[in-house]
């Protein structure tokens, strides 16, 4: 059964069919080739999933406010902020270009808004200041993938749905990951900077940081709406994303002037689009994950990986190689819905703990935005600076190292993502 379901599932990903059709037909050929399944199972799990869960109701809630606040002027008030903070060291604008994206994925929670609200301005403004384009486009594409780890994330709340963990715990054990991706990607940024002598910017007088920081106070408000909520328990984590949403749509268009009104129905159609995709996925996955299981397939896998990896930190290496692998040809959020079924009863009987996984395969997927040859946010970078991906997979790759420094540094300390969930109560 399960042997049916994969074969139909791989022949059509290499056809080229989308990964969300591609689960559909494999949990439907298993049904037709084995009587004892009921082909219904199909619409029957894809309807169900999708209107019985009311945290998958926070995922277009945040994607709607991440749009709103991307062409809402947020991103230009947070960039002047991080200029008048980190501008003044050797290389100033690239520390900007990183500690936006910190700031602004606190927001979006989408690395394909953060580089393409943030890239439009930073790249050519970085080039003018006499950065290399290439180092410029990588940067700002590379500093993207912490938009999914610092909460809110997307790719959280879908893994706390299907390993039935709190959003906010994994929310939480996100920071401090968030945080280091950040500051391992300033390393490289250091040593490049320095090695082709980048400008510093003026530093600015008190009076003119207490206005920039005046000018993004409305704007800083929607992560501490969003985290305070859920952290002292005013929100649920879909409550919260809905009273985002409301606030970036009454907020910046009355201090920043942006959007208009007449950009609203672009930016519902393309949240729509967005959270469309992600809810097809979700609803095949359903009936796929349910054939996988019936066929006990997941029990079969647990057993072999515990023959391979029969300690925790040798099975967290293989989910870690196994993903930065997914990671060139699917999305973080398919690469989550497909595997996390089938490895997490296997972290489980390893002695991981759930949320220490969970952020290890949240991290690790992220990657998967800018490794070629499918990473959106590589794409975005082409689109904003037109140079061709060849250009940009080499200044690439020392960001792409120190991510995935940081991530095995999470992998073999738990308590890096385990420490704040702890301190907060959401885990023992």
């Amino acid at each position: 059964m399960a042997e049916i379901l994969l074969i139909v599932f791989v022949i059509f990903i290499v056809m080229g069919a989308p990964i969300s059709i591609s689960l559909g037909i494999g949990a439907f050929g298993a049904a037709i080739f084995y009587p004892i399944l009921n082909p219904i199972i199909v619409p029957t799990r894809f309807v169900g999933l999708l209107s019985d869960s009311y945290l998958l109701l926070s995922a277009p809630l945040f994607i709607l406010a991440g749009n709103i606040a991307a062409r809402g002027g947020v991103a230009r008030v947070i960039i002047d902020l991080a200029t008048a903070v980190v501008g003044r060291f050797r290389g100033g604008l690239a520390y900007v270009n990183v500690a936006d994206s910190m700031v602004f994925g606190g927001i979006s929670g989408s690395a394909v808004a953060d580089v393409a609200a943030l890239g439009t301005f930073l790249i050519p403004q970085m080039e003018r200041k006499g950065y290399d384009r290439d180092f410029a486009t990588a940067l700002t594409v590379a500093t993207a993938v912490v938009a999914p780890i610092i909460p809110p994330s997307i790719i959280a709340v879908i893994y706390a749905w299907m390993a039935d963990q709190s959003v906010a715990a994994m929310f939480a054990a996100g920071v401090i990951p968030g945080l280091l991706v950040g500051l391992g990607m300033a390393v490289p940024v250091y040593v490049i900077s320095k090695k082709r002598n980048y400008p510093r910017e003026k530093p600015p007088t008190f009076p003119e940081f207490l206005r920039v920081l005046w000018a993004a106070l409305p704007a800083l408000m929607i992560p501490v709406i969003i985290m305070g909520g859920i952290l002292f328990g005013l929100f649920t984590p879909t409550e919260a994303a809905a009273v985002a949403a409301v606030y970036a749509l009454v907020v910046p268009p009355i201090f920043y002037r942006q959007p208009s009104w007449r950009e609203l129905p672009s930016i519902f159609a393309d949240s729509a689009r967005l959270s469309g995709v992600i809810g097809l996925i979700i609803g095949f996955v359903g009936a796929f994950g349910w054939v996988l299981t019936y066929s006990k397939f997941p029990f079969i896998v647990a057993e072999a990986i515990s023959q391979i990896a029969p300690h925790w930190f040798v099975f967290i290496f293989i989910v870690i190689f196994l993903y930065l692998i997914l990671g060139t040809f699917l999305t973080p959020s398919e690469i989550i819905l497909v595997t996390v079924p089938v490895l997490l009863p296997v972290a489980e009987a390893l002695g991981v703990h759930p949320i220490h996984f969970g952020l290890v395969c949240v991290v690790a997927s992220a990657i998967g935005h800018v490794t070629p040859p499918v990473g959106l946010c590589l794409f975005v970078g082409m689109a904003v600076s037109g140079l061709p991906m060849e250009k940009l997979v080499p200044p690439l790759l020392p960001f792409i190292a120190a991510i995935v420094a940081v991530l095995l540094l999470l992998a073999v300390f738990p308590e890096v993502t385990l420490f704040l969930p702890r301190l907060l109560g959401f885990i023992t």
